[in-house]
């Protein structure tokens, strides 16, 4: 259980904030971290701050009071990163929590005015952090190194949870019988590196003959690579979501997969996160 994980003191009610990773994957493994900040203060208000891609894996969290969104450009120039800081110190934070190694997320924590400011002291950063922590010698797993920047955390196991609502199941229920589907497996293959992409070759080979239905999950940059494998997919129930819907909808419909074969990927995560049984290829 979280209680016997992490630190459960009763505090009073302060405004904390996490600045999340970028990245999908590492947002979904941040969960596990924001979870603990919950219990470790019960009474606070937590805010998330994000860029736009990764906030639907926050929604809906009952451990997250509000979520802040960003777009990539405006956190690309100095004035727009200023303007960030600037935007947040409206809020009067209490703590805020970087649990990105970037030199900018740094500088929003500093213009911030938040009290306390919490991070790694990665890129010569420790300049704009009240409590600078030093970087782990040895290589661990990012969500235990994200659960290093919280007091009195001595190797937690905490899994991550994605939560979706009972309006969101039906809205997902109803999807995926008007896609004709019923009992879909949750297909998917690509990764941001072509390296860590599972090839079509491998693909083919696997479903070949199979009698199950296949939703194929991914971003509209992997539209072209499904096609091509579409094409080989011809006499199976297999269908391309790739590009279709927002990342909550598609959680959404991950959500009701049978089970998962996934790449070493955002989306294999998310599946593990919702509970979905899981087999990502690294």
């Amino acid at each position: 259980s979280i209680s016997s994980s992490c630190s459960s003191n009763k505090r009073l009610q302060m405004k904390i904030a996490v600045y999340s990773p970028n990245w999908i994957g590492d947002s979904v493994l941040a969960l596990s971290f924001i979870r603990c900040l919950r219990v470790s203060y019960p009474k606070a208000e937590i805010y998330i701050f994000c860029k736009e891609w990764v906030s639907g894996i926050y929604e809906n969290n009952p451990n997250i009071n509000k979520i802040y969104c960003f777009k990539n450009e405006a956190l690309k120039s100095f004035k727009g990163t200023i303007r960030a800081g600037l935007k947040i110190r409206k809020i009067k934070l209490d703590q805020f929590y970087t649990l990105t190694d970037s030199f900018r997320s740094a500088l929003v924590l500093c213009i911030s005015g938040s009290s306390k400011t919490i991070g790694y002291n990665s890129q010569m950063r420790s300049i704009f952090l009240t409590h600078s922590i030093n970087t782990p010698n040895s290589k661990i797993h990012r969500s235990k190194k994200y659960l290093g920047l919280l007091d009195n955390m001595a190797g937690p196991n905490v899994i991550p949870n994605i939560y979706i609502t009972k309006e969101e199941k039906k809205w997902g229920i109803e999807e995926i019988e008007r896609l004709g589907m019923k009992n879909p497996v949750g297909l998917s293959p690509f990764s941001v590196s072509d390296q860590r992409t599972i090839p079509n070759a491998e693909i083919i080979r696997w479903l070949q003959n199979s009698k199950k239905e296949y939703l194929i999950f991914g971003s509209k940059s992997d539209i072209q690579k499904v096609k091509s494998l579409l094409s080989s997919l011809k006499r199976l129930s297999v269908k391309s979501l790739c590009g279709n819907y927002t990342l909550r909808k598609s959680i959404i419909l991950i959500s009701l997969c049978k089970f998962t074969l996934a790449a070493d990927s955002g989306l294999g995560h998310i599946s593990a996160a919702l509970g979905i049984p899981t087999i990502s290829f690294f």
